[in-house]
């Protein structure tokens, strides 16, 4: 391909000044690469021109180009993915959606934010609250995801649980096709009864349909006050035995999580955090609770005793302001940065039905002891919502290449056992490069030639982050 050629005719397109070429000048080389990747390590970047888009428009005419010339397209968002979702490694062009960042409207009524799909999810959640209302859809990333990356994978984070995953905080999406089409799904009205939603599709799709420009998002009311709990836990099983010991109690639980005791030494070691508790513990988990009056306040500490009194626990604290509730939510958001950071690092995240996840860990702590012998487990995740993170950390006298690819011949026998327990293998990463290969231990050979076909219709030269999902 003519680089040069592509980043002329481009310019000429929608602005020379959106349009950069690697080593033209105009971007470090770290920079510029840094656009064509994600946190994963496996697939080096190796691109040659990107674009900045500042409109659905300018998308819709990159794309229109790049279908007319048969040249491939990576979107790139706040490149926080841990699937190989945002790597450009063929030569692809990357639009990143960084300029694309701004309020487009707002209906108080509705309660609906229409933004570009660039915003920053933190930002987002500024927006909703400068005018008073709340965007309930949070995680360790949100400082530098985009939403448009979050509805592309269908992102759900720590409070699932009590909020559900992105795709139910969705009214409107503003999409660009693979024919470089622009189609707008309504976000102006709760009921639109006239047939196939097609939004749908595109949420969770991993810029494979199209390319998400915009979108009209719900809002809800703020938590009134929020508490955190957070325990000690001496074994695994307790911790559902926990779980289960919150439904007895009528106090909205905003979030489960759990994490081991390797964990938090590297959110220690990485931030400097304090221990929580005097003694050491192998599982903590922290619960985020919504506390409206005293009535609740008392709930909580009945909630402390009665797991106490079962002696699930070996120690336990409530938060008493806020401060102290983001000091404990350091210990559980600290960690995904902490390991990858300091360490290379497997990332596998999965989900399971809660009822077969005593079961399901059983058999993979035997499976993980025999097959990753002298490699460290990482193990966290949302509980609540069933969903696990496991990470394997690579020893340091291991090269990456043999690490990734140990790794690899093991993640099928893994994929296995997650199928055996009725699990996904990927909750909420999605499935990029790293896990197209392992898709069929998810879904059906009919379900995979429905999704191929659904690509073909919307994406027809396949242009549209290729290699990704299928």
């Amino acid at each position: 391909m003519d680089f040069t050629k592509t980043k002329t005719e481009l310019g000429k397109l929608i602005g020379e000044k959106k349009v950069i070429q690697k080593n033209d000048g105009t971007m470090d080389d770290a920079l510029f690469d840094s656009y064509g990747t994600d946190r994963t390590k496996v697939y080096p970047p190796n691109y040659q021109v990107l674009v900045f888009p500042e409109s659905t428009e300018d998308v819709a005419t990159i794309v229109s180009y790049a279908y007319q010339n048969g040249i491939s397209i990576v979107p790139s968002g706040g490149r926080t993915g841990y699937a190989g979702g945002a790597v450009a490694k063929d030569g692809e062009i990357v639009i990143s959606m960084s300029k694309m960042n701004q309020v487009m409207d707002f209906d108080p009524f509705l309660g609906t934010l229409h933004i570009q799909a660039g915003m920053i999810t933190k930002n987002l959640h500024k927006e909703a609250e400068e005018r008073g209302f709340y965007f309930p859809v949070d995680f360790a990333a949100t400082g530098s995801s985009h939403i448009g990356g979050n509805i592309a994978t269908n992102a759900g984070g720590v409070r699932v649980v009590r909020y559900g995953l992105i795709r139910d905080w969705i009214l409107g999406l503003t999409v660009v096709t693979g024919k470089g089409e622009v189609f707008r799904f309504n976000g102006e009205i709760l009921k639109n009864n006239t047939g196939y939603d097609l939004k749908h599709l595109f949420i969770g799709s991993e810029g494979t349909l199209g390319i998400i420009t915009e979108a009209v998002v719900k809002l809800t009311k703020p938590p009134k006050d929020i508490r955190v709990i957070f325990l000690a836990v001496p074994e695994y099983k307790n911790i559902l035995e926990i779980f289960k010991e919150t439904h007895n109690f009528d106090l909205p639980l905003l979030a489960f999580e759990f994490l081991t005791d390797y964990c938090l030494d590297k959110v220690k070691e990485h931030l400097g955090v304090p221990d929580p508790f005097q003694a050491p513990s192998k599982y903590y988990v922290l619960m985020e609770f919504e506390v409206n009056n005293e009535t609740d306040e008392e709930k909580l500490y009945s909630i402390l005793e009665s797991i106490t009194e079962k002696e699930l626990i070996t120690d336990g604290s409530i938060a008493q302001n806020s401060r102290q509730n983001e000091t404990f939510w350091k210990y559980r958001e600290g960690i995904s940065e902490s390991l990858s950071l300091a360490y290379t690092v497997h990332k596998n995240d999965i989900s399971l039905p809660l009822r077969n996840m005593e079961a399901f860990l059983g058999e993979m702590t035997a499976l993980l002891s025999q097959k990753y012998q002298g490699f460290s487990i990482a193990l966290f995740g949302h509980i609540g919502d069933g969903n696990l993170h496991l990470n394997i950390v690579k020893p340091k006298d291991l090269s990456d290449e043999e690490f990734f690819k140990q790794c690899k011949q093991v993640d099928p026998e893994m994929f296995q056992l997650i199928q055996k327990f009725k699990g996904s293998i990927s909750a909420e990463h999605g499935i990029g490069l790293l896990k197209k290969d392992y898709l069929g231990f998810s879904r059906s050979q009919g379900e995979l030639d429905t999704m191929k076909a659904i690509k073909l219709a919307f994406d027809p030269k396949g242009i549209l982050n290729p290699g990704k999902v299928l």
